[in-house]
Order: structure tokens, then C-alpha cells, then sequence
């Protein structure tokens, strides 16, 4: 069978071993979940929409950035992609997008606008919602699900990158209150803002106050048309029903099995385990979910972190090989420095060397650092002194990332944050740099009370490091015809690779040179 016989796009023109087997696997399986290690180039968007055409049901296919969501319309013209009500014109005020989108839309069900059935958003909507493919990402997905509910109950959720829902599943419960918001609402924070038990008091007189002013706005920006209604009110509608709704989450789940982190104009509460909402948050809006991801690793601790199993639902896993060949990707293990915050001045310095060995011994190549902190990419900036040398910051990570891409000039590319979603195909990029193994922060309240508190703790410390390193490995090699080497340089990972050399992907150990 080809994907041309299912009505698959005919760039297609073959299945890749093992995708359509696959496929059938997951189609027929009576479990809840199917979680799918497949690694670079395996083609876990073809695999997925094949189940979507063997059974004959439409699919939410859900994934993390909104870039991915148009790559995959691109690839599968019939899929129809819905994106947040900010990214759509409001028909009233069209001139004057973004700073007026359909985000500011007032109206409800059966009291619309006579623009609602020319409106981009609802368009976009309906069009996702009769498509055999939906694309969203996963962020839009849990709010759309648990305050609108169209998307959910669909026969199949694809959820790609799968290992990083449990993030997603803390970004959607955190709480988080800034003095810039509180000021915009003129709402007074605590007295004692930097204790937690100031907050928690603090919390249940502010939200009977925020629930009826709601109540007024609610009637005052209702229906009507809009040349009649303050933009303003409804914008403070709109922040206010966010803020009560987290505030109604604080209340009523804020406990000691949360953590908080007080600054001096932005405080943020999580729980230390998220795995306890996600049934609600995520799990009861889909009949059946397919997982995919290149590092899921440990299908029992991940699981385990995203809450699947916490009400007995069960789950397939299947990990399958990587199709590159591994003399294309060897990972050699060079260790130079025993990377950690208490050698750091040691550290620094021997890094430093190693990299200038590497860049002299790739002169011509595209190297790609991950320095995993950004203190170790100033120091390595200031002190490797090469015209090759570009980095970023949060604001221009992907001007410099398209400026390292298409450069003909041997470029070496500092950077603390391009583990993940970052395609360097040929020669984009031939060498990639492991400077520092990426452990999670223990200094993080969060990550500390994890390992320090939990009998789980150790073991999802591992996964998490070893999960970003596979990562990391993964972004020069995108094709069978594709080749990079990986340097790790830490001393750390000797240590790591030893103790949970099971969690590690086979196909990835059969590439490691030590």
C-alpha cells in the first residue's frame, strides 16, 4: 500500500519502513493511550495522519509551537489549522489589528454579532472542527477544551512532542499574579507580600470583589452592538475573568503540596506535581490519545508525570529505531571539565580550550553550542575571541537562528535555549557541542522539593537531563543522507550514561563513542 491509495498528499509517494505497520499497530490497539518513541526522520506526522485514513474518523493533532501548526498544513493541505482569537482581525475594528482582535469579542452563543458569520475566528474554527485533521497546539487545546468544550470528546488526540505535556499541564494550572496586572485592575496586593500565608488570606475577600464587579461588566458589555460598548470595559472584562478563574483554582487547590516563588513585582504558585489535575485538565476530553515524541525514554515515568495512569488508564508503548545510519550521527564523549556550579572556575577555563580544539579541527563547519545557562555562554563568548562566534538572547533567537542557517561563512552558534524544535538539515550545521549536561536547577524550589521529597524524584531528574541530551544530539542530523558529530564535553555525563544506561534510546547508545 502507498499513501497515495489512503488519499494521502502525494509528496508522499512511499511509506518509510515500519510507518504504516505502525500505523496499524495504534489503529488497532484497545488501550487508551499509545506513546510512540520515534526519533528524527521515523515521519510521526505521516504516521499519525495514516491513522486518521485507516479509521475514518477525525483527529486533533496537537503540537507546540504555531509555526509547526502551518508546516503541517503546509505538508497536509486538508488539515485545517485554529490558533488563539489574538492572531484573527475583529470585523468591527479590522483597521486597527492587533491592537483590537477577535480576543475582544464580547458576544456569546445565541447572542452573536451580525459580523459572527463572516468572522476570521469562527471561520477558522468551524473549518478546524469538520476537518479529518485539526491542527493545534497544546496550549489552545487545554483552554479551548475547559472553558468553550468543541474540541473535545474527538474519536483520537494526537499529542506530539509528548514528553513536554506535563509542561504544558503546569503552564495551564500555575498561578501567577504580577503588580503590573493587580495595577491595571487596581487591586491591592497582600501587606506582606512576601509571605505565602499574606496571599492565601488575601485571596478570598480579592475574588469575592473581582466576581462582582464581573457580574457588572458581565451585564454592561453583553450583547449590543459594539459602537456602543467601551472597548476598555471589555478589556477589563477580559482580565478580570482571568485573574478570577485563577483565583477560584488558588482557593480552592493552594496547599502544601504547591510551591511559590515570591519576587518583588511578579508571584507564581505551582504544584509540585501536576499529575493530580490532568485527568480533569486533559485526559477526560479525548476517547483516545496517541503520544510521540523522540525522547519519551521511560513510557512508566512519563506516564507517571502527565498524570495518565493516575485513574487507571491504560497504554501501549512501542519505541522504534532510528533510520539513519549511526556512522552519520556519532556522539563522541571528550570530557574536559566536571561541569557543576561549585567548579565552575575550573570548568570555564578547560571548556574553553576544548572548544578552540573543535573549532579548529571543523574549520569550515556550522557548530552548533549548547551551553544549557546563559553563564556559560558569556564566558565562552568573551573568552573564545573568534569572528565565528554569534549568540542570542530571548528577544532575537530566531533572527540570529536563521542568520546561523543560511550564513556561507563557518559560523559557531552560543546558545542556552535551541534543544528543542530547531532544524539544522545538511550543512547548517555538521558539528554539535554538549557543554554542560542539562540537569534541571536545583535551586529551583520546584525541582528541589521533586528530588529531595519524592521517592520518583531521582528518576525524573535523570529522564529530564537525559531527555534534553537526546535532544540536543538530534539537531544536525535530519536525513538519511544527513551527517554531524556530537562532542559531549562534561564530566557529568559519564556518570549519568552509567547509571541509567536503560533509559537511554537504543539507538542513540549504538552512535555513543566513549
Amino acid at each position: 500500500m502507498k499513501p497515495g491509495d489512503l488519499q494521502l498528499p502525494s509528496k508522499f509517494g512511499e511509506f518509510r519502513q515500519g510507518q504504516l505497520e505502525t500505523s496499524a499497530k495504534i489503529g488497532a490497539s484497545g488501550k487508551y493511550a499509545y506513546l510512540l518513541d520515534a526519533p528524527t526522520g521515523i515521519g510521526k506526522s505521516l504516521i499519525a495522519a495514516t491513522v486518521q485514513r485507516l479509521s475514518n474518523k477525525n483527529i486533533v493533532y496537537t503540537c507546540t509551537t504555531k509555526q509547526l501548526q502551518d508546516q503541517l498544513v503546509r505538508d497536509f493541505p486538508y488539515a485545517k489549522t485554529i490558533k488563539g482569537r489574538n492572531n484573527y482581525r475583529c470585523l468591527k475594528y479590522p483597521q486597527m489589528f492587533p491592537e483590537i482582535s477577535a480576543s475582544e469579542c464580547s458576544h456569546k452563543p445565541g447572542n452573536e454579532c451580525e459580523d459572527h458569520q463572516r468572522c476570521p475566528y469562527m471561520i477558522a474554527k468551524m473549518e478546524a472542527l469538520n476537518s479529518p485533521m485539526a491542527i493545534l497546539n497544546l496550549a489552545y487545546f487545554l483552554s479551548e477544551v475547559n472553558f468553550v468544550g468543541m474540541f473535545s470528546g474527538r474519536g483520537l488526540l494526537v499529542i506530539d512532542e509528548f514528553d513536554t505535556t506535563e509542561g504544558q499541564l503546569m503552564n495551564f494550572v500555575e498561578v501567577i499574579i504580577t503588580q503590573r496586572q493587580l495595577g491595571r485592575l487596581d487591586i491591592p496586593p497582600p501587606k506582606y507580600r512576601t509571605k505565602f500565608q499574606s496571599w492565601v488570606d488575601w485571596a478570598v475577600p480579592t475574588l469575592r470583589v473581582l466576581e462582582a464587579e464581573l457580574r457588572q461588566l458581565e451585564e454592561a458589555t453583553s450583547g449590543g452592538d459594539w459602537d456602543t460598548v467601551d472597548i476598555k470595559a471589555i478589556r477589563r472584562k477580559r482580565d478580570l475573568s482571568r485573574l478570577t478563574f485563577k483565583l477560584r483554582f488558588f482557593v480552592s487547590e493552594v496547599d502544601k503540596n504547591w510551591v511559590w516563588y515570591a519576587g518583588s513585582d511578579r508571584w507564581s504558585f505551582k504544584p509540585i506535581w501536576v499529575s493530580k489535575y490532568a485527568a480533569n485538565i486533559l485526559w477526560k476530553h479525548a476517547k483516545k490519545v496517541l503520544g510521540m515524541s523522540a525522547t519519551i525514554l521511560d513510557p512508566r515515568q512519563v506516564a507517571s508525570n502527565t498524570g495518565l495512569t493516575a485513574d487507571d488508564k491504560s497504554y501501549s508503548y512501542q519505541a522504534l529505531p532510528s533510520p539513519f545510519p549511526k556512522e552519520n550521527r556519532p556522539v563522541y564523549y571528550e570530557p574536559c571539565a566536571n561541569v557543576t556550579a561549585k567548579r565552575m572556575d575550573v570548568a570555564l577555563p578547560a571548556l574553553t580550550r576544548a572548544i578552540k580544539g573543535i573549532m579548529e579541527k571543523h574549520p569550515d563547519d556550522h557548530i552548533l553550542i549548547h551551553t544549557v545557562s546563559y553563564k556559560v555562554r558569556d564566558y565562552l563568548k568573551n573568552n573564545l575571541q573568534s569572528e565565528r562566534i554569534i549568540s542570542h538572547g530571548p528577544q532575537d533567537r530566531t533572527q540570529v537562528l536563521d542568520k546561523f542557517k543560511n550564513s556561507k561563512r563557518p559560523l559557531v552558534l552560543l546558545s542556552p535555549s535551541m534543544d528543542r524544535g530547531v532544524d539544522l538539515p545538511d550543512d547548517a550545521c555538521r558539528v554539535v557541542v554538549i557543554a554542560k549536561c542539562p540537569y534541571p536547577d536545583l535551586g529551583d524550589v520546584q525541582t528541589s522539593k521533586r528530588v529531595h521529597a519524592s521517592k520518583d524524584g531521582n528518576n525524573w531528574y535523570a529522564h529530564k537531563t537525559i531527555s534534553t541530551i537526546v535532544q540536543m544530539a538530534g539537531r544536525g542530523v535530519r536525513s538519511e543522507s544527513d551527517y554531524a558529530i556530537t562532542y559531549i564535553l562534561d564530566e557529568q555525563f559519564g556518570r549519568l550514561y552509567s547509571d541509567h544506561i536503560t533509559m537511554f534510546p537504543a539507538w542513540f547508545k549504538e552512535a555513543v563513542i566513549m
